[in-house]
């Protein structure tokens, strides 16, 4: 009798594990996950619900300080893009710039390399405080580029390379184009105004991806505040002591930093690189009027999906651990 009981525990056993994995699915799926994405999830069928004014607009745009403005959320491990709005939109990119500046930048110049600046550094918005004769190295420009965003450290970087700001945008045009970049041009190493110069969301987060893979480059961004030096035209050493603008350094878990970028012309702007356990995630926000809390709210999405995703993504892997894991009902 005990043997014909365990033939038949063996033969129904597969059956079973399904039933069993289906409902425990069904419960993540609807109990930590939107309504709407659980079914997606377990159906594979897309729900499409009745036109409206807002039915093309993504729900967390409705919570954001402005619709008007453009982000686009990616996991850079795998590309995919989770969540965007107006990510082929051109506009100003302000001082998010600055990441294809360093990209350029550390193409040719070395870190330990003594850059004497000239009148490139007379310029207006965040400034370290270069003046023409000024001796730095390029370490010390970088590090016043992502930490202070100065443009006169842009400015220097730009000349050092090319010879001019114009001959650099050149540069910048070109690399950028190499990338993908489509929708982009750039007149400036620093972000200031200019007509000519812009970006997309979707651009910016080509030139941001490859910055990722930079190490040399990530290792400012991170950085919560730095020190600098240099010596003016009469040898005289100079120091300063700046904390990063990005105020989601340190604030915000697993933010390891990349770039802010304010004018007028460009709003609130915001790259961000955020990395957990549970993964990565890149966002690209332009046009914000609130960038840290629009950054937050859509952030906090993100790991919500992946998070739902990857229990979902285990259990499919062993739907039979369910029943062998001690404790699980």
């Amino acid at each position: 009798m005990k043997h014909l009981a365990h033939r038949f525990f063996r033969s129904k056993l597969p059956i079973l594990i399904l039933i069993m994995t289906v409902g425990i699915f069904s419960y993540i799926g609807f109990h930590y996950l939107n309504p709407t994405r659980a079914k997606e999830l377990i159906t594979g069928v897309a729900e499409t619900k009745p036109d409206s004014l807002t039915s093309n607009i993504p729900p967390s745009v409705k919570e954001l300080s402005t619709q008007d403005e453009s982000y686009i959320l990616i996991d850079p491990q795998t590309t995919k893009i989770l969540k965007s709005n107006n990510a082929d939109r051109q506009r100003a990119p302000a001082s998010t710039t600055k990441l294809l500046t360093g990209l350029i930048a550390l193409k040719t110049l070395q870190e330990t390399d003594i850059v004497r600046v000239g009148p490139e550094v007379n310029i207006e918005g965040s400034q370290l405080g270069l003046s023409p004769g000024a001796e730095i190295s390029v370490q010390d420009l970088l590090t016043a580029l992502y930490v202070h965003s100065s443009n006169d450290a842009a400015a220097a970087l730009a000349v050092k390379i090319s010879g001019s700001i114009p001959a650099f945008a050149e540069e910048m045009n070109k690399y950028a184009a190499s990338l993908g970049c489509q929708h982009s041009h750039f007149m400036n190493p620093h972000g200031m105004p200019d007509p000519e110069h812009y970006t997309t969301a979707n651009d910016l987060a080509k030139i941001s991806s490859v910055f990722l893979k930079n190490e040399s480059l990530m290792k400012y961004v991170k950085k919560p505040r730095a020190q600098i030096q240099w010596k003016d035209a009469r040898g005289v050493l100079h120091k300063a002591e700046f904390e990063n603008t990005n105020r989601l350094l340190g604030n915000y878990p697993g933010d390891e930093g990349l770039k802010t970028g304010t004018t007028t012309e460009a709003a609130q702007c915001l790259v961000s690189f955020v990395t957990r356990p549970d993964g990565d995630l890149l966002l690209v926000l332009l046009g914000s009027k609130n960038r840290y809390d629009d950054t937050i709210k859509l952030l906090d999405e993100g790991w919500a999906a992946q998070r739902s995703e990857a229990a979902l993504r285990e259990l499919a892997k062993d739907p039979q651990s369910l029943i062998l894991s001690p404790g699980i009902f």
